[in-house]
């Protein structure tokens, strides 16, 4: 079915409830300097996007990029604490009878508090160059996954309703749909990426699905913060900060839960009382800790 048919099926007389949409990745590898050009240029906020590309991230990546379709040839994590990350180059021998050999051809070494150079014992074995190559590119540059966490995390400053049991197809309440739209500009800056989005507007069958994935959602919500917090009554955690971000946690739950039922009138039976009493049990969790 094609685009143009599902917005001829979806868009009806009735009121604007939201916008179904999904969304395509292609050559989205792309700089962080360009990365937050296209997003401010959206009118979108940099605190949505990932944290800029590190030493660390870009060696892993180059590693883990480097070790596809090798033959023969692994690349073994070797060392890591607070000083150094380092990473063997080692040889996979196979005899006839069934034996394997190891033999370490070279080490790959970041000084994690120096400078984001990569030295290596062997700088010139081709598997090193092909990492120190994609590691020194990565260190400026975004891949696509970091693209795709940004729009995930977007998508959930928006109140959005995941549509499919694995992501992909999404709805986003009336509400959102600027904020939809300028995430829509700013993927489109983005290779040739784009966000395909589909007005939803009112009838009794769109109500329903729309209603019951939210309810969904929310009752899903509602259960991991209950395993949560049951967890930390038996083994409370040791920072605060946990405790706090979880009320915070709450509160925006209940602030979703009151935009789903303005908009499609969905309502999660004692979501309030049951919100109410976690509050208790991690406002008694922060009371032992400050006595």
């Amino acid at each position: 079915m094609s685009l143009s048919l599902i917005r001829n099926h979806l868009q009806t007389a009735g009121e604007h409830v939201g916008d179904m949409l999904w969304w395509t990745l292609q050559d989205a590898r792309i700089s962080r300097a360009r990365l937050e050009e296209v997003w401010t240029g959206a009118g979108l906020s940099t605190a949505l996007l990932p944290e800029p590309p590190t030493p660390e991230k870009a060696l892993r990546t180059a590693v883990r990029e480097a070790a596809v379709g090798q033959q023969g040839h692994l690349i073994r994590l070797g060392k890591e604490d607070d000083d150094e990350l380092v990473f063997a180059v080692v040889e996979e021998q196979r005899d006839g009878a069934g034996n394997v050999s190891y033999r370490q051809e070279a080490r790959l070494i970041l000084q994690k508090q120096a400078t984001p150079a990569l030295a290596s014992d062997a700088p010139d074995h081709e598997l090193v160059r092909a990492v120190r190559e994609r590691y020194e590119g990565l260190l400026r540059t975004h891949t696509p996954d970091d693209v795709r966490r940004a729009l995930v995390k977007t998508l959930a400053s928006c109140a959005a309703v995941t549509l499919r049991e694995h992501g992909g197809i999404y709805w986003v309440p009336a509400p959102f749909a600027a904020t939809l739209r300028r995430l829509q500009m700013a993927v489109a800056g983005i290779g040739g990426s784009r966000i395909d989005v589909v007005p939803v507007h009112a009838s009794p069958e769109a109500s329903k699905a729309l209603g019951d994935a939210a309810r969904s959602a929310l009752e899903q919500d509602l259960a991991l913060l209950t395993a949560e917090i049951d967890a930390f009554l038996r083994e409370p955690p040791d920072r605060v900060s946990t405790l706090t971000r979880r009320l915070a946690t709450f509160d925006e739950l209940r602030a979703k839960a009151r935009l789903y039922h303005s908009v499609l009138h969905v309502q999660v039976s004692d979501l309030d009382a049951k919100l109410d009493d976690l509050t208790r049990h991690v406002e008694g969790l922060l009371q032992a800790k400050a006595s």
